[in-house]
């Protein structure tokens, strides 16, 4: 039987550190003219290997790392969200069902098994490290949903794709 991996949502202590964050991403991305990266510690909550091993490979999209991308810590900061430090700067940008309400995002790497609690309305740009990675979609209160991948890019380009959430 599935076990549901239920996606609490963020309290409103998270959602202030995040609204105060916003200026201190712009200033780390290196650029003012895309949306800055969305994503702190307190926005995700670990999966454990049992909710892991339920998930449908079928419905996720794996992608290739970069390895000229640097790695995720530095002198013990989280430089991988930094662009301007040196962070990752690649990104792939994904989109669940039409029509589709809330919806949350994880992500399967060797280091990392996470699922980030920032609901989504749409598409979403996700950055990319070194290494491999799968993405999975979620409804709030489990189930999961088919992912397309719709574009790439890179911070700093002012892509067309720019404008959305990156996580």
């Amino acid at each position: 039987m599935q076990e549901r991996i239920r996606v609490l949502p963020l309290g409103w202590l998270a959602r202030l550190a995040d609204a105060l964050m916003v200026p201190l991403m712009y200033v780390l991305s290196g650029t003012f003219r895309e949306s800055p990266q969305r994503t702190h510690r307190w926005n995700n909550t670990k999966l454990a290997k049992s909710q892991v091993d339920e998930l449908d490979a079928h419905c996720m999209v794996c992608v290739l790392g970069r390895p000229e991308s640097a790695q995720r810590f530095k002198w013990s900061l989280p430089v991988f969200h930094a662009p301007i430090l040196g962070g990752w700067r690649d990104y792939i940008v994904l989109e669940p069902p039409h029509g589709m309400g809330r919806w949350h995002v994880g992500w399967l790497a060797d280091d990392a098994f996470g699922i980030s609690r920032i609901p989504l309305n749409g598409p979403v740009r996700l950055l990319l490290g070194p290494g491999d990675v799968c993405f999975f979609g979620l409804m709030p209160h489990g189930g999961q949903i088919v992912l397309h991948m719709i574009g790439e890019g890179h911070i700093g380009d002012n892509g067309p794709h720019s404008h959305l959430p990156l996580l």
